[in-house]
């Protein structure tokens, strides 16, 4: 066999490869922050240069006709393919295991408008560049520009990235901007999973007692959403209500102050704290979209 029939069939092996893995769950995850940019321009590099040095009989430039319009066709396809990955950009990071087991990998990217949108799949890793994603763990949030904490935000803050909890050794939570998201590495946990969206089912129902009391002026009714405690307080003389939101050592993701009222925002997606005292409103918990 020739050295150019070789390179073909290492060329056609690399993208059977690709081609299987593309329409599985699995992927090299170096590749995802640029897509197929990298083996598409080998394919194009090698296949040109191949092109330009065979040596065939009658017609003799055959070859080269056919090598240049492949690249006629096959930069553009190229050039598009790029803009489109760019304009997603895509990153992804990995974090280690406390189990002694390959770490998470995680893909994620954002979109800004007026408001920001975060977006994240996560991976399950194999040898350290080969992951399968979890089957329905992706999520993602929407932030609105007057929720961003001070110094600006980004999609690895968002997500709450270094302050993650490993539960178990196929269970890590994440501390996000709109409260916990736990992420299961292993399918069998189905049932853990369907008993967290009780508890939050549960919590809604809880906040939406406790606005309720709000209404009703019963003071010194409490609840805690996520490190926050809510204390209803009423002013009798005064005939005035109000809501303080504490926290612990200042571990509740809302600094301490007091609050007019709690709203259910649809648009939003939040239950949301209004005419607090260090700023209008506070996002406390997201509305279940699937109740």
């Amino acid at each position: 066999m020739t050295k150019t029939k070789w390179i073909l069939l290492m060329l056609g092996i690399m993208d059977l490869i690709l081609i299987v893995i593309h329409y599985t769950d699995y992927i090299l995850l170096f590749l995802k922050p640029t897509g197929y940019v990298i083996p598409m321009v080998i394919n194009l590099v090698v296949l040109t240069v191949i092109g330009f040095r065979a040596k065939l009989p009658i017609p003799s430039n055959l070859p080269k006709v056919w090598t240049i319009a492949g690249l006629f066709i096959f930069i553009p396809i190229l050039l598009v393919h790029g803009f489109m990955v760019g304009l997603r950009g895509y990153s992804y990071t990995k974090i280690d295991s406390p189990y002694d087991q390959p770490p998470l990998a995680i893909v994620y990217r954002d979109f800004t408008l007026g408001e920001t949108t975060y977006y994240y799949d996560f991976y399950k890793t194999k040898f350290g560049f080969f992951g399968k994603q979890l089957e329905d763990q992706s999520f993602s949030m929407v932030v609105q520009g007057t929720d961003h904490p001070p110094g600006g935000a980004d999609a690895e803050s968002a997500l709450g990235l270094g302050d993650e909890e490993w539960l178990t050794a196929n269970s890590v939570r994440f501390y996000t901007w709109r409260g916990t998201e736990d992420i299961y590495l292993d399918a069998s946990q189905a049932s853990t999973e369907t008993e967290e969206t009780e508890e939050t089912e549960n919590m809604e129902e809880v906040i939406e007692q406790f606005m309720d009391k709000a209404e009703k002026k019963e003071s010194g009714q409490t609840i805690s959403v996520n490190g926050n405690t809510l204390t209803i307080r009423y002013d009798e003389a005064a005939d005035q209500e109000w809501i303080d939101i504490t926290n612990e050592n200042g571990t509740g993701d809302i600094p301490a102050q007091q609050c007019s009222s709690i709203v259910r925002n649809e648009e939003r997606g939040y239950y949301m704290l209004e005419e607090c005292t260090h700023q209008w409103e506070y996002s406390l918990y997201p509305i279940d979209e699937k109740r």
